[in-house]
Formats: C-alpha cells, sequence, structure tokens
C-alpha cells in the first residue's frame, strides 16, 4: 500500500509535472517563433530584390509558419488544462485539430505553388540574379539547420508532438536550402551572365520541386491527425493494453474482458470493462482500485497522458 506522504506527492507531482512540460514546449515554440519571423522577413524582402519567386514563396510559407506556430503556442497552453463544465472531457483533442489545420493550409500552399510555378514554366521561365540567391539559400540554410538541431532535440526529450511537427517543418526547409544552394551556386560558377537558356526555368522549377517535397510533410501530419479525430485505435497500445490485461487476467482470474482504446496528439484514452466469474479473487472496492493502479503502471505512461477509466461487471452485456 502507499503511504499517505507518497500519495500526497503523487497527486502534487501529476498536477506540477504537466505545467512544467507546457512551460518548457512553450518557450521551444517560442524560439521556433521568432526563427520563423527572421526567416519570413528576410525571404520576402529578399526574394522582391532578387526577383526570384521561389524565394518569394519561401518567405510566406515563413510568414505563415509564424501564424501556425502561434497556434501550436495556444495550444499547448490549453491541452493540460483540466476538464470544465464546457470541455467535460478535457482540451486533449485541440492538439490533433490544430495539426490537422496546419497541415491542411500547407498543403493548400503547396498546390498553389505548383500551379503557379508549372505555368511560369510554360510562359518562359524569367531571369533571376542566381549569386544573391545563392546568398540567400546559404544563410537561411545555416538558421534550419540550427533550429532544426535544438527542436528536434526538444521534441526528443520533452515528448511534444507539437515540438515535433514544428521540428520536421526545419528539417524540410534545411535540405531544400542545402538543395537551392547547390542549384544556385551551380548557376552561378558555370554561367554566371545566365546566357543558357534553361537558366530562365531553373528558379521556377524549383519552385515546382520545392512544392511538391514540401507537400510530403504536411499530407503525412494530415493523415496521422485525421485517424487521431476520428479515434482510429493506435495497433501498438492496442497490442500492449490486450497483453497487459491478458496477464492481469490470469492473475485474478476474470472470466473475461473488453478493452477501447483511442489517441488524441499525445493523450490516450482507455476504457477497460472485466467481467467478474464466480472464481474472481477481488472482494471489495480497495482491492479493485489496486487492479486499476496496476493497469496504470504497467501502460508505462505519465498519468496525465492517460484518460483511464476501469469498470468491473458480472453481466457480459455490459462488456
Amino acid at each position: 500500500m502507499i503511504s499517505q506522504p507518497q500519495k500526497y506527492k503523487k497527486i502534487r507531482n501529476n498536477i506540477e509535472q504537466p505545467q512544467i512540460q507546457s512551460q518548457k514546449e512553450q518557450f521551444v515554440l517560442k524560439i521556433s517563433l521568432y526563427c520563423a519571423v527572421i526567416l519570413a522577413i528576410f525571404g520576402i524582402t529578399y526574394g522582391i530584390y532578387t526577383g526570384s519567386k521561389a524565394i518569394i514563396f519561401d518567405g510566406l510559407v515563413a510568414f505563415l509558419s509564424v501564424i501556425l506556430i502561434l497556434l501550436s503556442v495556444m495550444t499547448s497552453k490549453f491541452i493540460y488544462k483540466e476538464d470544465d463544465d464546457i470541455f467535460q472531457y478535457g482540451y486533449m483533442r485541440f492538439e490533433p485539430m490544430v495539426n490537422l489545420f496546419k497541415s491542411l493550409i500547407l498543403l493548400i500552399l503547396c498546390a498553389y505553388a505548383l500551379i503557379n510555378g508549372i505555368q511560369e514554366i510554360l510562359d518562359g521561365g524569367y531571369e533571376v540574379k542566381f549569386d544573391k540567391a545563392m546568398l540567400y539559400s546559404f544563410f537561411s540554410m545555416l538558421l534550419s539547420i540550427g533550429i532544426w538541431l535544438y527542436t528536434a532535440y526538444k521534441a526528443k526529450i520533452l515528448g511534444s508532438p507539437l515540438i515535433s511537427v514544428d521540428s520536421l517543418e526545419w528539417f524540410i526547409d534545411s535540405v531544400l536550402y542545402m538543395g537551392g544552394f547547390l542549384v544556385f551556386g551551380a548557376v552561378w560558377l558555370f554561367d554566371k551572365e545566365s546566357q543558357t537558356i534553361w537558366a530562365r526555368y531553373l528558379d521556377p522549377a524549383l519552385l515546382v520541386l520545392l512544392s511538391m517535397i514540401l507537400a510530403v510533410m504536411p499530407l503525412k501530419v494530415f493523415i496521422k491527425n485525421l485517424a487521431d479525430l476520428v479515434m482510429v485505435a493506435p495497433k501498438d497500445m492496442d497490442d500492449k493494453i490486450d497483453t497487459l490485461l491478458q496477464n492481469i487476467s490470469k492473475k485474478y482470474n476474470f472470466s473475461d474482458y473488453d478493452t477501447h482504446v483511442a489517441k488524441s496528439g499525445r493523450f490516450f484514452m482507455i476504457e477497460v470493462n472485466i467481467l467478474m466469474g464466480e472464481s474472481f479473487k477481488i472482494q471489495n472496492i480497495d482491492e479493485m482500485d489496486l487492479i486499476r493502479d496496476e493497469i496504470e503502471q504497467g501502460l508505462d505512461i505519465p498519468s496525465y497522458k492517460i484518460w483511464l477509466s476501469v469498470s468491473f461487471t458480472k453481466n457480459p452485456k455490459w462488456l
């Protein structure tokens, strides 16, 4: 049995830990936000200066990222809030909703850029100052790699899907900036005066390629968070809870059991219904609570990330 001081300490930790998690998460997202602001301003102004629509598009994506990161910061403040009279199951559904919205906006923007780039190629392309574009790609690449490494590390330490999605965006940006730097650098090195006809098509072609590659990441995020919103059971957790209940069932001689699992962002909603037969060894409520504790501990997930409901019945109807 757990002593009273240990119980109070556990309750206090369950209250304080989500608050600390939220504060750390918001700090990382704000760092990402400030970097996105710098990249957006730099990209739009520099793209206008060089005449590169690919750079202008990249600046617009960065500006859109600023808005989307703001949504993530706001979401991070809400998802750990306790349930209330309005949201009686808590605010956990906000996270997949925000990630779904972010990915949908990015997909729309990528589709627009793809159509625009194809149209520019059909119209004969345009001239770009490749030496200036090369410098933009180089400095943007350095910034993106730095913030990607930082957010990837923090996402792993904090176990945050919000930061993980943000980090994936910075990783894609890093690869694209590196590709742009190499392409623009090659043109500047071998064709400084842009005499060859293909030089006019390079920037819109890069715009098409950039939009197609960028679309892969938000498409994956969209599918993943759509599955959360429609409450598709995560197979790994479903298998885990089933294995756990099989072992506990042998220990306490359950007649049968039934489980329901759903995932919402980083949170899991788990319902367990246990059928009590004649050989069931548990006789009082305190011992039933011990089974609940055993199930919770067996899941090996922080308690504030689980909405766990365990019921006991002698009627198979309620399974």
